[in-house]
């Protein structure tokens, strides 16, 4: 999976009639200054060019977007001044979807489809797919026109399409603010703060966090076993329920799941009808007494299968078969849908069946975010780890959720448990010299202990080696905010957000944090009301948001809120609210309490 961004430069024979020399030194002055810079700085790869144009390859399609507006934008300032006959201006087309790869080359229908967009943009244009808008909406101030469907050259079905054509998605955020910052429509009038309103980028990017939404579609029976039949049922509603149980994921309910029984299904067709963007598929058949269970979960967005397996069973008990297959299919789709294509990478690297399950449960356990969960995380990870001492994921998570126990006050051994992590660390590092999610871990655990620029140096050699996903980007920002860089912290955190593909509750409470240091008030009570909603269960993290709220002024709502808090965790104090995020400098972590304090959290 990989965005494809394929670019072309616009009149080319005419400019090069016109004056060669001319065109091709400004193209290289370009390329040199701007072009080729800008694709590093988003991470991209250029997989080849032409003498007009070039194909680039980048692992999100944030990035790519981001990078072709900087482009164009900068593109017409530089050439400003050249008459319109001998301008240098590009046409882009963005795509995301799998491809092949063919030593450095890249193919396949999706980088034949960014080349069709390129082909359907004006000068100085973007066009991008409706995959990539998917996944680009709300998180981005460039303003994409639907140009609706079109049909292409060698594409079987019409392509959606999306135009920029040099405008700013903010502005029609700002045109449709009210009057008054009290009508904003934000409940107690919260977002506009008494110290300035709210970054409308920021607000489009925190309101573009939703949980993610999954539906169960009835498994298949494909025998005659009427007692399948039963066993089929009762398999989509375990799951339907047991799925539900969770924090992370919205569940469509039953009734509506069923009226897609004994139906031939357009995936697509059902995601949109069920409001969801995840669907679980299976079917089952029989020989005898032995059984198959085919299940896999699809993305409706893209079409793209997050996993897929089978499972050979007894049909002597249902039950038990049942229950088993259940419990697993619930922790595939919860990594699935937590970390996407790098959880499918990771645990496929290794040849251990045992060893990825035990990751898996340990990937499940660590998004619960809290005590229970990090301590089955260390659990499960460990096993995992001792089973495949290669699968790099399981030993991430070993380091992770030991950092986690320390930083919480979750653990009667704190010393050890982070000479153990380290230790981990070092073994994992000597076996796997570029394993990404180790340096960045380590950081963590430095951290935890306080060694501020250690954890600066981990976490950005994490960072230079796995750029393009969410967690390495966030981890960055807890060292950064630690070490109180807040404006470098804001762009980490708000990237890590806008990189994965279901953004975990703490991403949000970092940014929160860092809002808060940076007197950032109004900001800061926006993103971690997003926080309380996604994880309302974690009460030193929405013991932040009365201290957003009131160092933004609203005394009364910050006491409502902690009260809110004190019911559900009557111990909870000022220390526990902040230890998760050590601070150097005391000056910062004095300020802090002191809006807890003043919101009425116990010292």
């Amino acid at each position: 999976m990989a965005a494809i961004l394929s670019a072309d430069m616009v009149g080319y024979s005419r400019l090069m009639e016109v004056d060669e020399a001319g065109t091709i030194a400004r193209h290289a002055i370009h390329r040199s200054e701007l072009i080729d810079p800008k694709i590093a700085t988003y991470n991209g790869r250029i997989v080849k060019t032409t003498g007009d144009g070039m194909l680039v390859e980048f692992a999100s399609a944030v990035d790519a977007v981001e990078c072709a507006v900087d482009i164009q934008q900068a593109m017409s300032e530089r050439e400003v001044d050249q008459s319109e006959e001998q301008r240098i201006q590009f046409r882009i087309g963005i795509n995301v979807g799998d491809i092949v790869i063919d030593g450095a080359d890249i193919l396949g229908d999706s980088v034949n489809i960014a080349s069709r967009l390129e082909g359907l943009a004006e000068a100085g244009s973007i066009c991008i797919s409706d995959n990539v808008m998917r996944q680009v909406q709300g998180k981005l101030d460039a303003a994409f026109d639907d140009a609706g469907s079109q049909k292409v050259k060698n594409i079987t079905q019409a392509i959606h399409v999306w135009r920029w054509t040099g405008a700013v998605a903010v502005s029609d955020a700002a045109m449709s603010m009210p009057e008054s910052a009290a009508e904003d429509g934000v409940e107690n009038g919260a977002e506009i703060g008494l110290d300035g309103s709210v970054d409308l980028s920021l607000k489009a990017l925190i309101n573009s966090i939703k949980q993610p939404t999954l539906a169960v579609l009835p498994f298949l029976n494909m025998s005659r076993n009427e007692d399948l039949e039963f066993f089929c049922d009762g398999l989509t509603e375990s799951l339907i329920t047991d799925i539900s149980r969770g924090l992370r994921i919205d569940v469509a309910a039953r009734n509506s799941s069923f009226a897609f029984k004994s139906q031939s299904v357009d995936i697509r067709a059902a995601a949109a009808k069920l409001g969801v963007q995840y669907l679980i598929e299976g079917s089952v058949q029989a020989m005898g007494s032995r059984m198959r269970i085919n299940v896999q979960l699809i993305d409706s967005t893209s079409g793209d299968h997050i996993w897929a397996d089978r499972f050979d069973r007894s049909t002597d008990d249902l039950f038990a078969a049942q229950d088993e297959l259940c419990s697993k299919i619930v922790i595939e789709t919860d990594a699935g849908i937590s970390f996407g294509e790098a959880a499918r990478t990771l645990l496929g690297r290794s040849y251990s069946a045992d060893a990825i399950q035990h990751a898996r449960r340990a990937i499940h356990a660590y998004s619960q975010y809290d005590k229970q969960g990090f301590i089955k995380a260390q659990r499960e990870a460990d096993i995992a780890a001792s089973i495949d001492p290669d699968l790099i994921v399981g030993l991430t998570f070993a380091v992770a959720s030991r950092a986690q126990l320390v930083l919480h006050g979750w653990t009667s051994d704190r010393d050890a448990l982070l000479e153990n992590a380290l230790e981990i660390c070092e073994e994992a590092l000597r076996r796997h010299p570029d394993a990404a999610g180790i340096y960045s871990n380590r950081g963590m655990i430095y951290l935890a202990n306080r060694a501020f620029d250690l954890s600066i140096s981990d976490t950005e050699h994490g960072l230079e080696l796995l750029p393009g996903v969410g967690p390495t980007h966030h981890i960055h920002a807890r060292a950064l905010l630690a070490k109180g860089r807040f404006d470098e912290a804001f762009r980490a955190a708000t990237t890590a957000i806008r990189l994965q593909p279901n953004v975990f509750p703490y991403f949000v409470l970092t940014l929160g944090f860092v809002c808060l240091l940076s007197n950032r008030h109004a900001d800061a009570v926006l993103v971690l009301r997003k926080f309380r909603e996604l994880a309302p269960h974690l009460t030193h993290g929405i013991a932040m948001l009365a201290a957003a709220l009131s160092a933004n002024g609203q005394q009364d709502e910050a006491s409502n809120v902690v009260a809110a808090v004190m019911k559900i965790d009557p111990n909870l104090t000022i220390d526990d609210a902040l230890r998760p995020y050590p601070i150097q400098d005391r000056v910062h972590g004095d300020k802090l309490a002191g809006y807890l304090m003043a919101a009425g959290l116990p010292n």
